[in-house]
């Protein structure tokens, strides 16, 4: 490798994470380079890691926080400067894309086509590399006062808010997260903040669930000894809960979120399913279910998710159980397939 060239490390198959050789990023117009202090293990990259399955590279490490090294100097629009400490966000509607137009700017096609790496301005690469040339329109400044290991979880912290803000809480409400790894948590989090009561948390790993205690789970369930209805249903005194998240994102619990939420609840699926669901419909109809589905996140939902944590509403460095360099991501990905107990692995490039 040359100072031309910079190493990325990609989930390239099955069980595969390797280290490539790309060119050094330059700025360019309408792009910075950030050289990255920590980006967080997705569990989209895991699930890339574990099922083989074609990932794109653009998105491959998309939890990062670093600091701008370098923009073009035509670039004056913006509020990015040289310098500043910035994480990865989205950029805002763009008011053209036929969602746009017919007044959905939640739904932009632009905006949704950079998150998932298919717009023609992604980088060529993710935040598994010690620098990264990336848009200025998807980039914002963070606050002085986290850390960056605080700031490195503000993506996926941003994914539980635009969930919660989706669903739509009202004071009071019982809620149910089903799964407690980094999204579960922290959209057990994101429910409190928007005024939930009681919360209760399904996991069956034992420091999971004692994270959501920490992070004010009322009731904690382990569903491979107890009955989840029974326990849920005795706790709250009513049948079902009135919002039950699914964040596990396993087939067979999008099934019991319905289950476990009383008629006339709100259902919410944030968790990607690991395969083909078997739901029976009879239940939904007979509950009037209200399903909500929701995935990525808005601008807006980013000052939002970080105005959280700075005040303390939401807690990061708790799920903050590892930190590797590049060359460690191999075993940290195994350790993530096989050990419940890690919950959130940082990357940091600077690390030999």
């Amino acid at each position: 490798m040359t100072t031309d060239s910079i190493q990325v490390a990609l989930v390239t198959g099955k069980n595969a994470v390797t280290l490539e050789e790309f060119p050094a990023p330059q700025p360019g117009k309408g792009k910075a380079v950030v050289d990255i202090a920590y980006c967080g293990i997705c569990g989209t990259d895991l699930h890339a890691f574990l099922s083989g399955e074609p990932y794109n590279p653009s998105i491959c490490g998309h939890e990062w926080v670093g600091s701008v090294a370098a923009m073009s100097s035509s670039d004056n629009s913006h509020n990015i400067r040289e310098g500043d400490r910035v994480a990865i966000g989205v950029a805002t509607a763009c008011g053209n894309c036929p969602s746009c137009q017919r007044g959905d700017a939640s739904h932009c096609e632009t905006v949704f086509a950079g998150a998932t790496g298919m717009h023609p301005n992604s980088a060529p690469h993710g935040g598994f590399a010690p620098s990264i040339s990336f848009a200025l329109d998807r980039l914002y400044t963070v606050a002085p006062s986290l850390s960056d290991t605080q700031a490195a979880i503000l993506e996926p912290v941003t994914v539980a808010v635009h969930a919660v803000r989706r669903t739509g809480i009202r004071l009071g409400e019982s809620v149910v997260v089903i799964g407690g790894g980094p999204i579960g948590l922290l959209t057990l989090q994101a429910a409190k903040a928007a005024g939930a009561g009681h919360l209760t948390l399904i996991e069956p790993e034992p420091l999971r669930r004692q994270l959501g205690e920490s992070l004010g789970a009322n009731l904690l369930i382990d569903p491979r000894t107890e009955n989840s209805a029974e326990v849920i249903n005795a706790a709250l005194g009513q049948a079902g809960a009135d919002v039950v998240f699914e964040c596990a994102g396993i087939a067979a619990t999008i099934q019991t979120s319905v289950d476990l939420v009383r008629r006339g609840g709100k259902v919410s699926l944030v968790g990607v399913p690991n395969g083909a669901s078997e739901i029976y419909g009879a239940v939904w109809l007979i509950k009037e279910v209200n399903l909500t589905s929701s995935i990525a996140y808005l601008n807006e939902d980013f000052e939002i998710a970080q105005g959280l944590v700075v005040d303390g509403r939401i807690q990061t460095e708790t799920l903050h159980t590892k930190t590797v360099g590049l060359r460690g991501m191999q075993e940290a990905f195994v350790e993530l397939a096989n050990k419940p107990a890690q919950v959130k692995i940082l990357v940091d490039p600077r690390i030999d």
